[in-house]
């Protein structure tokens, strides 16, 4: 009787799946960089001390607010060792969207600049917000006053917005960082109540007066309104970077700085993706 021949069945190795870039993660969504100038009306140089990117996802209609420290140390491309709130000063905002793709793989396809003074025009036009203040805010306000707000949801006016949104001296910039994502969800909030989408062409004329300096046109904003049907401030999620996503530093001139933390930063845009 003849022995039986043991045949091994064969099984292939699955081809790992490559990981997407940071690029390819960004690349169909709708990228708007948010940024805020403390340029005063008798200076001529400024910094955007504010750097929000606005990423929105087409396809669930979820939007990720990521900030940026204005004190992440880096060599800014034509410039040199630089914080990248003076990217734009130097080299406007292809230096400072060229920045953003070097060195974090994200080049947003648009950016809108404001003024204090027009920030707070913004919000007088919008009657205020109602802001959701996680946990109780303490700093100084205007002429040596303590001011506290929250918790909870609290109506603001232009100048205790953007008092809320700039303070610091109770706290740090971090900190900072992640009230103004606060602040720029409650704008979200009010345009949804305001009808914006609808009422988009409206909006545009009222607020493009108010804003310093955008490649944002009318044209644009009507394009968009198919692929925004499904947005809605409960689908907006904050990203605001932390001790973990940066390293103090202290520059051989004497500057404090912040270096980023590539790896944790590259894990927090990886998670801001997936909505």
């Amino acid at each position: 009787m003849p022995t039986p021949t043991f045949t091994p069945t064969f099984t292939p190795t699955p081809t790992p799946t490559p990981t997407p870039s940071i690029a390819d993660l960004y690349r169909h969504r709708l990228n708007i960089l948010l940024l805020g100038s403390d340029q005063r009306s008798w200076e001529i140089g400024f910094r955007t001390d504010t750097i929000l990117l606005v990423s929105y996802n087409p396809e669930t209609g979820a939007t990720s607010l990521i900030s940026f420290p204005r004190d992440l140390f880096l060599d800014i491309p034509g410039v040199g060792p630089q914080r990248i709130n003076t990217a734009m000063f130097y080299g406007g905002y292809e230096t400072l969207a060229t920045t953003l793709e070097q060195y974090f793989g994200i080049r947003p396809q648009y950016y809108i600049l404001v003024k204090r003074g027009q920030f707070k025009a913004i919000i007088d036009t919008l009657g205020g917000l109602e802001v959701n203040v996680p946990t109780r805010y303490c700093d100084w306000y205007t002429d040596g006053q303590w001011k506290c707000v929250g918790p909870g949801r609290v109506y603001m006016n232009a100048d205790v917005a953007l008092w809320y949104a700039r303070a610091r001296k109770n706290s740090n910039d971090l900190d900072r960082i992640r009230r103004q994502q606060e602040v720029v969800t409650a704008i979200a909030e009010r345009l949804f109540s305001l009808d914006g989408l609808r009422r988009a062409p409206q909006l545009y004329a009222q607020f493009r007066g108010l804003i310093t300096e955008t490649n944002i046109g009318l044209e644009d904003v009507l394009a968009w309104l198919p692929e925004l049907q499904h947005a809605a401030p409960a689908k907006i999620y904050h990203y605001p970077m932390t001790r973990a996503h940066v390293q103090p530093w202290i520059t051989p001139a004497g500057a404090q700085v912040l270096l980023p933390n590539y790896p944790a930063i590259e894990e927090l845009l990886r998670e801001a993706a997936q909505h």
